[in-house]
């Protein structure tokens, strides 16, 4: 048997691993619960929304109706000058196939932009950043939990006025909403 008493490896310095095994793991997991939130996270689109979809549908016909009368112009028509189909640029210009009745220089990336990461305490403030991409957003939450200490409590929070209708599904490109579903989705690729 061996005379040496006592283990060969310090306690300590096992209780200094799993600490920071323990902190980097918690780092990784709030990396991805907020990539996800981020991506998950609807932009607006004036293209998708009711009013527009109807103003462009309506000129569309409009535009379509006089395509179809083509013919039947140029059949009782006794001039030399014959009618023509539109062409895409006449359609736009004289038909306003592409007019917008709502959203007109809106900017979307309002709500991907909001969401804000901190440390130990929730952040109440209404971040205002318009983030299309999602990257500054992430980028910023990066940081903050890189910089975060052992056993890090770290919120991932939006407080936007519209994101609880949001996440209750009033968006066509979010329909489940955002977090529940990234919550769901990150736990199950790191069980």
């Amino acid at each position: 048997m061996n005379a040496k008493a006592g283990w060969s490896h310090s306690l300590s310095d096992f209780a200094d691993q799993i600490d920071e095994d323990v902190t980097q793991h918690v780092r990784v997991l709030a990396m991805a619960m907020l990539t996800e939130v981020v991506n998950r996270s609807p932009v607006g689109n004036p293209d998708l929304w009711k009013a527009n979809t109807k103003l462009r549908s309506q000129n569309t016909a409009l535009a379509d109706a006089y395509d179809a009368n083509v013919d039947t112009r140029n059949a009782t028509n006794t001039g030399k000058k014959k009618f023509k189909k539109l062409t895409q640029r006449e359609r736009k210009e004289n038909f306003f196939v592409d007019a917008k009745a709502a959203g007109k220089g809106y900017i979307g990336g309002t709500f991907r932009g909001s969401h804000i990461v901190s440390v130990g305490s929730p952040d109440f403030t209404v971040a205002e950043n318009v983030d299309p991409s999602g990257s500054d957003t992430i980028n910023k939450g990066a940081m903050m939990i890189r910089a975060s200490g052992n056993y890090p409590v770290i919120y991932i929070q939006t407080n936007s006025p519209y994101g609880e209708m949001l996440e209750l599904g009033h968006s066509t490109q979010a329909p489940g909403g955002v977090y529940d579903l990234a919550w769901i989705g990150v736990s199950e690729a790191y069980r």
